[in-house]
């Protein structure tokens, strides 16, 4: 999980000081975006009650607070390595017990921002799952949801805390201190490094898009031939439709950019530490580079489906929270009101007095 692990890079010559400069400010590019997208995703989020009553905007926001820690600890220490790097200048670890805890904490704190992402993309593809397939079941999810964004949190930490042991501050043999992975003496050999590898690659990452891959295939089909129930009108029938259809496409597009920006990287680790095979020297830039830009590109995929969020961007009238519903239905007496977010639909009957659940 770290940039430091691999024996690859120390034989790799230094890059190009111009290629460093580029590098650096690629990385200030997405860091600012990152921060300053999921920032506000955060806290107009958290500032409107019937937003954060939202069952999928409380998942949002848990992969947006994962995002931020991202930003904060892993972009920071790149541009800072890069930085050293664009100067000529050696790179090497802080002395003393804040040189520790930083060595083991960004490495922690990544791996705990993707374990996270990926088991909340697969809350929410089960949510929608029984939203579609059992709508009668699901009553009231917000204890639920909560107790889940908890225990992916949870298991998230569990999944990335034996790097708070594997990871250390070493003296090598040119005097200066560096940051890397070792499991002895508790474990020795190259297998322990090789396990956990696996095991990342493997339950954090190609089982879960596989699993989430079946679930939206199953409730597009679904959601693409089900009538909308109820004695909807027309317009309201059309206008509920192409909401579900925008949830799914922004839902799925978030997941196909996740398992796309980090696939590079673990096809470099596969490379390294499973079959022992030294890739180019920049391909772990690449790799990471474009798995800490999904803490960016996520913020961004909620305001592309949301053209009013756009509008407001431009105008910079008022703060844009790409979940933030401002659609319009027509209503009459006869017909249901119907309230629209970006991540799903509710419908009130007056006839029937019930409330449909999201997608």
């Amino acid at each position: 999980m770290s940039n430091n692990t691999s024996s690859c890079e120390d034989s790799a010559f230094p890059s190009a000081a111009a290629a460093e400069i580029v590098k650096t400010a690629a990385y200030l590019l997405i860091c600012v975006i990152s921060t300053v997208g999921n920032l506000l995703v955060i806290i107009i989020v958290l500032k409107d009650r019937r937003l954060r009553s939202v069952t999928i905007n409380q998942f949002i926001v848990s992969m947006a607070i994962a995002d931020l820690l991202t930003s904060l600890f892993n972009m920071t220490v790149e541009i800072w390595i890069h930085i050293k790097k664009a100067a000529g200048q050696q790179i090497f670890w802080f002395e003393g017990a804040g040189g520790v805890v930083l060595c083991k904490g960004i490495v922690v704190v990544q791996g705990l921002s993707i374990a996270c992402s990926v088991l909340t993309l697969i809350a929410i593809a089960v949510n929608r799952f029984f939203a579609v397939f059992y709508p009668l079941k699901m009553g009231s999810t917000k204890s639920l949801s909560i107790f889940t964004i908890t225990f992916i949190w949870l298991v998230s930490f569990a999944t990335s805390s034996p790097m708070l042991y594997a990871m250390k501050v070493i003296q090598r043999e040119d005097g200066n201190l560096h940051c890397i992975e070792q499991w002895s003496p508790a474990f020795e050999g190259e297998s322990p490094h090789k396990n956990y590898t696996l095991f990342l690659i493997t339950l954090l990452y190609a089982l879960p898009l596989a699993a989430i891959s079946v679930l939206y295939t199953a409730i597009v089909r679904k959601v693409w031939k089900r009538q909308v129930p109820g004695n909807l009108t027309a317009p309201n029938q059309l206008v509920e439709l192409a909401t579900k259809k925008r949830v799914l496409r922004m839902l799925i597009t978030v997941v196909i950019v996740f398992g796309l920006c980090w696939l590079p990287y673990y096809t470099y680790l596969s490379m390294n530490f499973i079959v022992d095979s030294c890739p180019p020297a920049n391909v772990m830039f690449i790799g990471l580079f474009l798995g800490h830009a999904n803490s960016a590109i996520n913020p961004c995929i909620y305001a592309i489906f949301n053209k009013e969020c756009r509008s407001s961007l431009r105008s910079f009238n008022r703060a844009c929270l790409p979940m933030l519903p401002r659609s319009r239905v027509p209503r009459t007496s006869n017909q249901n009101t119907m309230k629209l977010t970006e991540f799903g639909t509710e419908g009130t009957t007056r006839e029937q007095g019930k409330r449909s659940s999201p997608l």
